[in-house]
């Protein structure tokens, strides 16, 4: 894959999470061997436990926001910047930026990392 050609992958899928359309980008972008870390917690294995995790949390927010701030795209890498805000049920108002790198692998993210700062930080 080309980077003009995962260029173009990575703005539609972007598009995909700032409408916070997680349903669509899981179906299109996604890899069945997705491993996923938040932080430095352990990861979420496999694209179905994943799934069940955002339907979690999207269950739990409401006046969300998504507004992308930055993007590079390079060697099968994209490393995202977002600003975040929401209301979460269990945690009251979030208003955050958070770093999201993914590794690509046949047009799909197989490797995907979020960074941002927590309470425990």
């Amino acid at each position: 894959m080309t980077n003009h050609n995962l260029s173009d992958i990575v703005s539609d899928f972007n598009k995909l999470v700032a409408n916070f359309n997680y349903q669509k980008a899981h179906a299109k972008y996604y890899h069945k061997e997705l491993i996923k870390h938040e932080n430095e917690d352990a990861p979420t294995i496999g694209l179905d436990n994943h799934r069940n995790e955002m339907k979690v949390f999207l269950s739990k927010i409401s006046n969300h926001t998504a507004n992308l701030l930055n993007v590079i795209v390079s060697d099968d890498i994209s490393i995202t910047e977002w600003h975040y805000k929401f209301e979460h049920t269990d945690w009251g108002k979030r208003d955050f930026k958070e770093v999201s790198i993914q590794r690509w692998k046949e047009g799909k993210i197989i490797h995907e990392r979020h960074l941002y700062k927590t309470e425990k930080w």
